[in-house]
């Protein structure tokens, strides 16, 4: 039984949706109020929310690892702060923990529509996702395995997952993605209420999920300088098929580079956060995942 699920918004300071969601939700608690459980929200990274900027120091979001947690010599703005919300939503790792379930908010610059990111396979947190995925059909699922494994903000609950909804500018409120990304938090908050009931829910066996395979970098120079671009017949084509052959970069010099590997679908396109990363793409194969019922 969940008892207490954490809403999180500003993990990223310049992703305004999820900190204005939770500013409103603050403003008016009784949204997201149900009978048998706790709802709790979280402004994250304060500091660079006032900045508009993602991180202060080093990227929030990836400041969660066991390691990172324990080592005392982390004395920047983010790895303090982890430690913080860690002892207030966690504790990560503990049999005793605060949140059952945490969902943390997110936009992206890439056309990702509305999504989820998932690396906590909990049965729970699959059994949430497939419910949603009845809910909005257009939703989609990307089981994540990226730069850096299981430090996530939802790595700190038993359960959770990130919604990530774009195309939306850095420091941008877009109206559209603002209201779906509202409408898919209350399917979630129905979605606990009704499978803490005696009744169990009756959701599909399998889900179509979307499984990350491999970081694609830019073309770069031998200083590490970009010396391509995503092909404009590429760009904004998330969740679509890419074939040995298709467009993939655009030089400077105006020449097409093409993909070279086996059919698969490229997610994160162009994503403006991930230039720094060092990758301009995330490449994944669509397979399908076994739902547990509750009995």
């Amino acid at each position: 039984m969940i008892k207490k699920l954490a809403i999180t918004g500003g993990t990223h300071g310049n992703e305004l949706t999820g900190v204005y969601l939770v500013k409103k939700w603050k403003k008016n608690p009784k949204l997201i109020e149900r009978s048998s459980f706790e709802t709790v929200t979280e402004l994250m990274n304060k500091q660079a929310i006032k900045e508009v900027r993602r991180y202060v120091d080093q990227d929030l979001n990836r400041s969660f690892s066991l390691s990172d947690l324990s080592n005392d010599e982390l004395e920047n703005h983010e790895a303090k702060l982890a430690k913080e919300l860690n002892e207030k939503l966690g504790k990560k790792g503990s049999d005793e923990v605060k949140v059952d379930f945490i969902v943390d908010l997110h936009t992206t610059t890439a056309n990702m529509g509305l999504s989820i990111v998932v690396s906590n396979e909990s049965a729970t947190t699959w059994r949430s996702i497939a419910y949603l995925c009845e809910m909005e059909p257009e939703l989609k699922v990307y089981k994540w395995k990226g730069d850096i494994e299981n430090a996530f903000v939802d790595s700190m609950a038993p359960h959770g997952f990130a919604i990530e909804v774009g195309a939306v500018p850095q420091g941008v409120l877009r109206a559209d993605l603002f209201l779906k990304t509202e409408a898919l938090v209350y399917h979630l908050l129905d979605y606990v209420e009704k499978e803490n009931s005696a009744k169990p829910l009756e959701l599909p066996h399998e889900l179509e999920v979307y499984e990350h395979e491999v970081l694609v970098d830019y073309p770069r120079d031998e200083v590490g300088d970009i010396v391509a671009m995503v092909h404009k017949e590429r760009q904004d084509q998330d969740f679509t098929t890419i074939k040995q052959g298709d467009p993939l970069f655009l030089t400077l010099d105006n020449e097409t580079i093409v993909y070279e590997g086996e059919p698969r679908y490229t997610l994160f396109v162009n994503e403006a956060a991930y230039y720094e990363k060092g990758f301009a793409m995330t490449l994944a194969q669509k397979i399908r995942v076994t739902i547990e019922n509750r009995k």
